[in-house]
C-alpha cells in the first residue's frame, strides 16, 4: 500500500440521485427504468404468523457511506472520494475510529491520497496509523461523545489485478479480464464497535478473510467512460455515463463494469431482477435468470422474504461467485462452461451464493471465529434447491458435491484452524451441509422450515452467533440438541479474544468551539440534500429532521433550509 496523504483535507464533489426540482433530466437510453431503491413496504410478513420483519439493528456504531468513483476502464483502476458519516449511539466515549483495509488495499495497487475528519463546523486534529494487521486507525484529539457524529473523508486510487476464469476469490476480487472489471471488498470499511469492549479487530488475520461488518446505508456514484455499463446493488438512476446506486441496511457494496454487457430483466415475487451478461452468453443468461427466480421463491418460503425492491446479477471474470448488498456477481467460468444441464457450475453456484444474501448480508455472523454459520446454511441451500426443483439429482449432490471431497475436521473451526479458503470450502461448507441435513431429518421438514424462518426473522439486520443458533434450535430439537452438537463441534476449540484497544500516545490540544449562528441555505437548481449536507459538512438526516422534510427526493428551488450544527 502506498501512503500519499494529508491529514484534514476536504475537497469533495459528490452529487447523488436524490435531486431537487429544476435538476437536469435523465438521459434517454435503451435500459429499462430502475425501480425505486431501498426496503419494500412491509417486506417480510410471515404468511404463517402474520408477523412483519422489523429493522432492529442494535448497532454499536451507525455509519452511512457515500462514494464518488471515477472509473478508468482501460487503465483498470478507479479514483475514489469516500465520505462516511459516523454516529456514536452510546454509551461509550470514543477516542479513535477504526477501519479495515481488505486484501487489495494492503498492496501497492492502493494509493491513499487524503484523509480527514470533520467535527461539526471545523476540522478535528487527527493522527492516523496503519497497523500490520491491515487496520486504518484514526486517533482523535476531540473524543466522540454519545449521540455525536463525525464525517470522515478518504480519497484514494485502486488498480485492479489481471485474472482469468480459473482464478478463485480473493484473487480477482478487485480484478479485470478482457471483458469485465470488478470491485469487491474495495474500500476501507468501519469495523463493528462493541459497547464496553471497543472496536472489534483481530490480530494476525491472513488478509484473505473478510472481516465482519455492521449494517449500513450506501450511496454509490460511478462515472464510467462512454459505452461502459455498470452493475451494482440498488440501481437507482442513470444519467448518461453516471450510474447511481442506493442500498439501505446492507453490509457491503460491490460493482462490476463492462462495455460488452447486455441487460435482461424479470420480475419475480415482486422483485425486479437485472441480469448483466456478456454478449454471446444469452443462453446461459436465461438459465441464470431461471435459477435466480427459483431460488428467490424458495428462499422467500424457507427463510423469509427478500426485503429489497431489486436484485442485480452480473457476470464476473473468474471462477467464484460473490454476494454483496443487492447483487450476485456470478461465475464467469460457469457462464463459459455452461452445458445446459442443471448440475453445471453455472447452476450450482446460484442457490449456494444467493443464499449468502440471507445468511451473511441480512443475517450477519462473525466470519473470523464462527464461519460455520454462513458456510453451513449456504451449502445446505444448494441441496434444498435440488431437492425442490431437481429431486433426481439429490443423490448426485451428496456423492459428487459432498462426499467426493472427503470433508474432515470440526464444524466450529475458526479461521485460525482453517488456514485457507480452499479448506473452508472443502471441509466447513460440506460438513455444515451434513449437520443441517441431520437436523432436518431429526425434526422433520416442516419444523426445519419453521426453525430457519425463526432464525431469519429474529436475526435479520443483526449478528447471529453460535449460542443464539442453538438456543433457537433447542425449541425444535429438545434434548437431542447437545448430542448432535457433540458430533459436529469440538468443545476444545477456544474462541480468540479481542485485541485490546489502542491507547493514544499523543496529546493534542482541544480545538476551540466556534460560536454558532443560524445558517440558512437557499436551494438552487442542481442542489440535493446530499450535496447540501456535504457543502455544510452536516449529516443529511439532521437537515431533514430540522426542516421537517417528509419527502427527501423533492426539495424546491428557492426554498430556504435551516442548516443545523452537529
Amino acid at each position: 500500500m502506498k501512503l500519499v496523504y494529508n491529514v484534514i483535507v476536504f475537497s469533495i464533489s459528490i452529487i447523488f440521485a436524490v435531486s431537487c426540482n429544476g435538476s437536469s433530466q435523465v438521459v434517454s437510453d435503451p435500459l429499462p427504468t430502475f425501480v425505486p431503491p431501498g426496503i419494500r413496504l412491509n417486506p417480510s410478513v410471515d404468511k404463517d404468523t402474520k408477523v412483519a420483519l422489523k429493522v432492529e439493528k442494535n448497532l454499536g456504531v451507525i455509519a452511512n457511506y457515500n462514494f464518488d468513483v471515477s472509473l478508468d476502464y482501460v487503465g483498470h483502476r478507479i479514483q475514489v472520494t469516500q465520505l462516511i458519516e459516523v454516529l456514536n449511539p452510546g454509551p461509550d466515549v470514543w477516542n479513535e475510529l477504526v477501519f479495515y483495509l481488505p486484501k487489495d488495499l494492503q498492496s501497492d495497487r492502493f494509493v491513499l491520497s487524503t484523509v480527514g475528519i470533520q467535527d461539526g463546523i471545523e476540522s478535528s486534529a487527527t493522527q492516523m496509523q496503519v497497523t500490520k494487521d491491515g487496520f486504518l486507525v484514526f486517533q482523535l484529539s476531540k473524543y466522540i461523545e454519545p449521540n455525536q457524529s463525525r464525517i470522515v473523508t478518504i480519497t484514494y486510487g485502486l488498480e485492479a489485478l489481471q485474472v482469468d476464469l480459473q482464478s478463485l476469490s480473493p484473487i480477482g476480487d478487485v480484478g479485470y479480464s478482457e471483458n469485465v472489471l470488478q470491485f469487491v471488498h474495495w474500500y476501507p470499511i468501519l469495523v463493528p464497535y462493541k459497547p464496553g469492549v471497543g472496536w472489534i479487530r483481530w490480530s494476525n488475520i491472513n488478509s484473505i478473510w473478510s472481516i465482519l461488518t455492521e449494517i449500513s446505508d450506501y450511496n454509490l456514484l460511478v462515472r464510467s467512460p462512454e459505452g461502459v455499463l455498470v452493475a451494482s446493488g440498488g440501481p437507482s438512476e442513470r444519467r448518461g455515463n453516471e450510474w447511481y446506486f442506493v442500498m439501505q441496511n446492507v453490509r457491503h457494496i460491490a460493482f462490476s463494469a463492462s462495455p460488452n454487457y447486455e441487460l435482461k430483466t424479470r420480475t419475480t415475487a415482486g422483485v425486479t431482477i437485472y441480469l448483466f451478461h456478456l454478449i454471446g452468453d444469452g443462453f446461459a443468461g436465461d438459465a441464470v435468470l431461471n435459477a435466480v427466480s427459483r431460488s428467490l421463491v424458495m428462499f422467500n418460503d424457507r427463510y423469509g422474504y427478500y426485503p429489497y425492491t431489486s436484485l442485480v446479477v452480473a457476470q464476473n471474470h473468474y471462477r467464484s461467485s460473490m454476494a454483496s448488498g443487492g447483487i450476485l456477481l456470478h461465475s464467469g467460468s460457469g457462464f463459459d462452461t455452461y452445458s445446459g444441464q442443471p448440475d453445471s457450475l453455472l447452476t450450482v453456484l446460484v442457490p449456494l451464493t444467493l443464499s449468502e444474501i440471507w445468511w451473511g448480508q441480512l443475517v450477519g455472523y462473525d466470519r473470523i471465529v464462527e464461519p460455520w454459520i454462513g458456510a453451513s446454511l449456504a451449502m445446505y441451500s444448494e441441496y434444498m434447491y435440488y431437492e425442490e426443483y431437481f429431486p433426481e439429482l439429490t443423490e448426485w449432490f451428496w456423492t459428487d458435491r459432498i462426499d467426493y471431497w472427503n470433508p474432515q475436521g470440526s464444524l466450529n473451526s475458526t479461521v485460525y484452524e482453517i488456514n485457507n479458503k480452499q479448506s473452508l470450502m472443502q471441509n466447513t461448507y460440506r460438513i455444515g451441509a451434513r449437520f443441517l441435513h441431520e437436523v432436518n431429518n431429526n425434526i422433520g421438514s416442516s419444523a426445519f422450515r419453521s426453525f430457519t424462518r425463526d432464525l431469519y426473522r429474529n436475526n435479520a439486520f443483526r449478528m447471529l452467533d453460535t449460542q443464539t443458533f442453538f438456543d433457537m434450535l433447542a425449541k425444535y430439537l429438545g434434548s437431542d440438541t447437545n448430542s448432535i452438537k457433540m458430533r459436529y463441534f469440538d468443545e476444545n476449540i477456544v474462541l480468540p479474544t479481542l485485541s485490546p484497544p489502542l491507547t493514544p500516545i499523543f496529546d493534542l490540544s482541544q480545538s476551540p468551539t466556534a460560536t454558532p449562528v443560524q445558517r440558512i441555505h437557499e436551494v438552487i437548481s442542481g442542489d440535493t440534500l446530499v450535496s447540501i449536507s456535504i457543502q455544510y459538512e452536516v449529516p443529511m438526516q439532521m437537515i431533514i429532521d430540522r426542516n421537517r422534510i417528509s419527502d427527501a427526493s423533492q426539495i424546491v428551488v428557492g426554498s430556504r433550509l435551516i442548516i443545523p450544527y452537529p
